[in-house]
Parts: structure tokens; C-alpha cells; sequence
């Protein structure tokens, strides 16, 4: 991933504990940073946090970017989101479009734009408005998806492990080495499936078609 083979060494150079207010009134943006950036704020600008931990709450009016080890957040954020660490959860909402990168995420709450979600364990619940990609070893959609998603299986295992059992819409494609739809999934819409089995439970009108030893990443 782009950010995590810079992110820890970035977040140990931070010696201290740092929190900075700029821009007028109604275009106010936050900074925090420290080994730990934490606090919860009202920003109707933009807002920024950095850290080895970091803890972000509050109103973002605009966008919200996340960077540490450890990142938990339960914001409300009227732009976008962007998040990366080894560790990030988020429980809060996005109005616009959310970009994760991690080696373990878990995402819950609502996003009203697109989600990409790449990492190694990933879990996706709440409600997704927008289509979401997903790239990981093991993703979990437990949520509510209401666009085509696009999982992609990767990692360790020649293309990963998928588990469904949340609701899509509106279908998608789902690529991995294994896929697990479970009872309580509710599949609507065209849905395709890759993998090196049929999963049980797939409706006999989706589309199963054999990896046969190919990369989901590649296809």
C-alpha cells in the first residue's frame, strides 16, 4: 500500500503534541499531531490528525484525514474521508467519498458517496450508498450495499477469502480464492461470482465462474 511503509516512521518523527486552527470562520480547518492526536472537534472546514494513536470526533464540515498505527474516529464528516494505518476504525458518517488503506479495518456507520476499502483483514457494515471496491485476504461485507460492489481477494492464499453476509442491492462481482455466502445474506441485482468453488447458497440466476488457479488482482 502507497502509505504504510512511510506511516510509522513518519508518525515516530513527531516528537511532540501539536494542534493548530486556521482560516475565517466559516472555512475553519483543524491540525493535530503528536505521538498521540486526539479530540474531538467542530471544524467547518477541513480537519487533519496525525499520530502514532489517533482518536478523531466531532463535525467536519469538509474533509477528514486520518493517518496512524492506531486510528479510531466516530465523526460526522461533510466531505471526504481518508484514512490509513495498521489499525483503523471508523463508526462515524461521510457525505462524500471514503478512501481506506490499513492492514486491519473496520468500517461501520454511513456513507452516502463510494468507498474503497484495500488492506489485508477488512469489515465493512452500516449502509453504503455509493459503490464500494474492496482489495484484501479476508473482507467481510456485513452491511447494507446499495450499488454494485467489486471485491477483489488478495494476500497470502493464492487470491484471498470473501464473506457475504449483509445485503446487496444491487449485486457486484466478487473474485477470491474462496467465497462465503452466508443464510443471512440478501443478494438482489446481477451478481457474479469468482472462486475456486460455487459457494452454497448462491442464487442459481448469479453467475459462478472457476478462478482455475488465476490471481483475482490480475483479472
Amino acid at each position: 500500500m502507497r502509505l504504510l511503509l512511510t506511516l510509522t516512521a513518519s508518525a515516530l518523527a513527531l516528537a511532540g503534541c501539536s494542534y493548530s486552527s486556521h482560516g475565517p470562520a466559516d472555512n475553519r480547518s483543524v491540525e493535530r499531531a503528536g505521538m498521540v492526536a486526539s479530540g474531538d472537534v467542530d471544524a467547518t472546514g477541513s480537519a487533519e490528525y496525525a499520530g502514532m494513536i489517533v482518536r478523531a470526533s466531532g463535525d467536519i464540515g469538509r474533509d477528514l484525514d486520518l493517518a496512524g498505527a492506531s486510528v479510531r474516529s466516530d465523526a460526522r464528516v461533510g466531505g471526504n474521508l481518508t484514512a490509513a494505518g495498521a489499525r483503523v476504525r471508523f463508526t462515524g458518517s461521510v457525505a462524500g467519498t471514503t478512501d481506506v488503506e490499513a492492514a486491519t479495518a473496520y468500517l461501520a456507520g454511513q456513507y452516502d458517496g463510494d468507498v474503497s476499502i484495500v488492506g489485508a483483514r477488512l469489515t465493512v457494515e452500516g449502509n453504503v450508498d455509493g459503490a464500494l471496491f474492496a482489495q484484501g485476504a479476508r473482507i467481510q461485507l456485513g452491511g447494507r450495499f446499495a450499488q454494485p460492489v467489486r471485491v477483489v481477494g488478495d494476500g497470502n492464499r493464492l487470491s484471498g477469502h470473501a464473506i457475504v453476509s449483509g445485503t446487496l442491492e444491487s449485486g457486484g462481482t466478487i473474485c477470491a480464492s474462496e467465497v462465503d455466502i452466508r443464510r443471512s445474506a440478501r443478494i438482489h441485482g446481477s451478481l457474479t461470482v469468482i472462486a475456486d468453488e460455487r459457494p452454497d447458497n448462491l442464487a442459481p440466476d448469479a453467475t459462478f465462474e472457476p478462478l482455475s488457479g488465476r490471481r483475482c488482482d490480475r483479472l
